[in-house]
């Protein structure tokens, strides 16, 4: 167990140091954290995945069943989630794909990135990225539908909002820093080229600053949160996106499509992450459950700090 404390403390004193300057003038606010934020996504990360996929993907390519897994359990799941809306909290149509992206989309950029490569070194960057090369084009777009489809008639969505949705899903996918930092190793990889020294030690000190800047900023962001809403749905979703999800993604990659051990470990963690911010953004975005979403969001950040810890020392233990 010391070990699993050796890498789980340092993640969330990060975090708790980010929240820290993010509650003090030191950031200048909103301003601040944006700013610390964007660093992350387009620089820092980008340089890791980078530095990493430019000397190519493993021997035997993309592992499609370590991807087929995770999201098989993240359909289930989202739909498990709708379900409990529906019938469990009676809520409107409207909120059912809110509800799933708040107890489904995990915080993978800002945690689970940088705990799986605390936890599992390099090698453990591989399948994650293989997974989160997929969140952003599958989750996002179908609760996005959902809503658009659910907030006019039942049952009834324009195709021309459709193909609007879809297109801008690929535009942002396009020019998304991740796609873009591993696209590029990729390519430059298939080159065979070697980086010129001061590129290649400036891409270096960038890929060391992503694990404490990406931590410092997801702690800074949850300054922008708080508790409200409906209590007993945020912890009935957070208690979805803690356990069940991981369980889920656990037995369908290990024992349905029978992954390597490490890919498998990799998932279950990256499933246990908090809820991303990307579901109370889109709640904001449409007006309607931002109080519940943000609850998810800080409450499953907090808790995840004891969920983690066990998850991560059981896995290694097996």
């Amino acid at each position: 167990m010391g070990a699993v404390i050796d890498i789980v403390f340092p993640v969330f004193a990060l975090i708790a140091i980010g929240y820290a300057l993010g509650r003090s003038p030191l950031l200048g606010g909103d301003v601040g954290i944006k700013a610390l934020t964007n660093f992350v996504f387009y620089a820092a990360i980008p340089a890791l995945l980078f530095r990493l996929f430019s000397r190519g993907l493993p021997e035997d390519g993309i592992q499609w069943s370590i991807v087929l897994g995770y999201y098989s359990a993240a359909f289930l799941h989202f739909a498990l989630t709708v379900g409990v809306g529906r019938y469990v909290f009676r809520n409107p149509p409207v909120e059912y794909g809110l509800m799933a992206m708040s107890s489904t989309f995990s915080n993978t950029v800002l945690l689970g990135l940088p705990l799986v490569y605390t936890a599992f070194g390099e090698a453990g960057l591989i399948p994650i990225m293989m997974i989160v090369t997929f969140h952003p084009m599958t989750l996002i777009p179908i609760a996005t539908i959902m809503i658009e489809a659910l907030r006019g008639q039942p049952g009834q969505v324009e195709k021309q909002r459709v193909e609007q949705i879809l297109l801008s899903t690929l535009k942002s996918l396009a020019v998304h820093p991740v796609i873009l930092g591993l696209g590029a190793g990729l390519a430059f990889g298939a080159t065979g080229l070697a980086l010129p020294s001061m590129v290649d030690r400036l891409i270096d000190m960038l890929s060391k600053a992503a694990t404490p800047a990406a931590l410092c900023a997801l702690g800074a962001s949850l300054t922008q949160f708080r508790i409200a809403g409906d209590l007993k749905e945020s912890m009935t979703l957070v208690g979805m996106k803690l356990a069940l999800l991981p369980a889920m993604v656990f037995v369908s990659t290990a024992h349905i499509f029978e992954n390597d051990p490490l890919y498998v470990a990799v998932a279950t963690v990256n499933a246990a992450t908090p809820a991303g911010i990307n579901a109370f953004l889109l709640a904001r975005y449409y007006g309607t459950y931002t109080q519940r979403s943000a609850s998810v969001i800080l409450l499953s950040t907090v808790l995840s700090v004891f969920t983690l810890a066990l998850l991560i020392g059981w896995l290694k233990a097996g």
